[in-house]
């Protein structure tokens, strides 16, 4: 088995299968959800974006979720549950959205649509940490979970965890238990958000790097998920 650290961001470890998994979340505005803020040029990421109205501009998001080739190449073999340890192919599509609409309706949220446009930026970006093979966040305005390890790691695997950190989260104060993080799961349940795109590496090492990002993004430091 494996143990992965890092000391440029805070991760869970969470041991899983014969493996292990590391996760990070992205939060704006300071940091409240036990995730990494990611700034652009001094201010949050997601507010420097607003002026140039950045649905538009990042996005582009499909009404109705579109896979298209880009996101469905695959490669590489296939994990436990028959999805691409390399991209994506629809299987992997329906899980991802099956997993984050099953938490979302818990919290009597609306569930989320597949976004093409995110799903190409999430690829390309887990493709450029597939050397090091560690958790370091994108600066892009989208609300960003990643996840890596080794062993038996799906999809289905990767949103559960995230969305399990639920047990670490109080609604009423909107804190996380000291030294707990809960940014993942707020992130997957946030209310305002609309579309999800993922990717997925193998690294380099044969470990495994997923990424997931929202949009409009959440983890808004003081304010409540949903």
């Amino acid at each position: 088995m494996r143990l992965h650290a890092t000391m440029t961001i805070t991760v869970l470890c969470l041991l899983l299968f014969s493996g292990s998994l590391a996760a990070a979340s992205k939060s704006f505005g300071g940091g409240g959800y036990g995730g990494e803020t990611t700034t652009v040029g001094g201010e949050s990421a997601a507010a420097a974006a607003e002026p140039a109205t950045p649905q538009k501009a990042y996005v582009n998001a499909p009404e109705e979720p579109s896979p298209s080739s880009s996101s469905e190449s695959g490669g590489g073999g296939l994990d436990p549950a028959g999805e691409p340890e390399n991209g994506m192919n629809q299987k992997a599509i329906d899980d991802i959205l099956k997993e984050h609409n099953l938490f979302r309706a818990k919290e009597h949220v609306p569930p989320l649509a597949w976004n093409e446009t995110l799903a190409k930026f999430s690829q390309q970006y887990a493709e450029t940490l597939k050397g090091p093979c560690k958790p370091v966040h994108s600066t892009s305005p989208y609300g960003e979970n990643l996840m890596f390890g080794t062993g038996g790691i799906t999809w289905k695997t990767t949103v559960d965890e995230w969305s399990n950190e639920k047990k670490s989260y109080h609604y009423g104060s909107n804190t996380c238990d000291p030294g707990k993080m809960c940014g993942h799961y707020t992130a997957v349940v946030w209310k305002s958000t609309t579309t999800v795109g993922c990717g997925r590496v193998k690294c380099n090492d044969g470990d495994t790097m997923i990424m997931c990002s929202y949009w409009p993004p959440g983890n808004y430091d003081g304010v409540k998920p949903y």
